[in-house]
């Protein structure tokens, strides 16, 4: 958690960037925590690491940093049934409109050195580093890329083992 620590004093009350699977996790388990181990998207995480999540966010405070990408990969991956799917669009649809958007075009993003490893979604990540920011992902590959390219990542693998401290 040391290297977490330094992040987070860092780069506390500017935000910071989730990827796509913990920005699902964290609409997941605002809309219903009881459903985090059973939704498909969120199965992997335990509610308690859902905790850590907000504990985390919190202490970067507001806002959120994503780009278009991610978001639109974050719509995808929402896909629950019934009312908590709409409940999950209308959390979605507002978190939208707080988070600190960040923007580059796909087609310079295909130039970009993460894309022919990651992908489309992940070069966003990367390029948006660049606005000297601090990505929070579970994806170990993604993580370790934008340590090589020298950008500021928490591994939340390493950060959910407090889980177990987690009243929830």
């Amino acid at each position: 958690m040391g290297d977490a620590t330094y992040l987070i004093e860092k780069h506390r009350g500017r935000g910071a960037f989730l990827d796509a699977n913990l920005l699902v996790l964290l609409l997941v388990g605002r809309i219903n925590p009881q459903r985090i181990e059973s939704f498909k998207r969120t199965q992997n995480f335990t509610k308690r690491e859902f905790v850590v999540l907000e504990i985390l966010v919190e202490a970067f405070g507001k806002p959120l940093v994503a780009t278009p990408h991610v978001l639109s990969q974050v719509s995808d991956l929402t896909d629950l049934p019934g009312i908590e799917g709409k409940d999950v669009r209308q959390l979605l649809k507002a978190t939208i409109e707080v988070i600190d958007e960040k923007y580059t075009e796909a087609r310079k993003l295909v130039d970009h050195p993460a894309f022919e490893r990651f992908g489309l979604g992940d070069a966003s990540v990367a390029a948006a580093c660049e606005h000297n920011l601090v990505v929070v992902t579970a994806d170990v590959r993604l993580h370790l890329a934008l340590e090589v390219l020298g950008h500021d990542s928490i591994n939340f693998n390493h950060v959910r083992s407090l889980a177990w401290a987690s009243d929830y």
